[in-house]
């Protein structure tokens, strides 16, 4: 055997391993939706202390963007892993130990839905780990989806559940 073989034969198997290692991980996203009680405002509310309360260190280093829209009477929160919610620069980056961060609950931003751009069109940035959207259908009762990666959309499922048995 020649110094090439002896060499590339124990590599090989690495190589093959190496390669195959990214195939098959696709990360699953999940949609849900049903009828709460209770009005949109206060269930945003509640989920987002339950979910930054929660014990996962996942699901509490989420940070979150919340939009109001007074036209159809809904709020929305789109949740995003550390560090790409838009806006974070390293005087506020959780992964910051000198940063200035607050934990207090997230200010809505009120919005217009009739002019929501879709994710294609930038308003939305594509990374983010869900999105759920209370729209209030009568006094007493909200229509909630939610659409993102698996393990934070059924953690903040779980939390508005929660939430709306209050």
């Amino acid at each position: 055997m020649s110094k090439c073989s002896i060499i590339l034969i124990p590599l090989l198997p690495t190589l093959f391993v190496t390669g195959c290692a990214g195939l098959g991980l696709k990360e699953t996203r999940e949609s849900y939706g049903a009828k709460f009680t209770g009005t949109h405002p206060v269930l945003a509310r509640c989920v987002l202390n339950e979910l930054r309360s929660d014990s996962r260190w996942l699901i509490r280093g989420l940070q979150y963007d919340v939009r109001t829209y007074r036209d159809m009477e809904a709020t929305e929160i789109y949740a995003y892993p550390r560090d790409t919610l838009p806006g974070t620069y390293a005087r506020n980056s959780p992964e910051n130990p000198d940063a200035v961060i607050s934990y207090s609950y997230t200010t809505p931003q009120p919005k217009v839905y009739a002019s929501r751009q879709d994710t294609g069109a930038g308003n939305v940035y594509p990374n983010y780990s869900f999105d759920l959207m209370l729209k209030r259908t009568d006094n007493a009762t909200v229509v909630a989806n939610i659409n993102g990666k698996k393990y934070e959309s059924d953690a903040a499922w779980d939390a508005l559940k929660a939430c709306a048995a209050r």
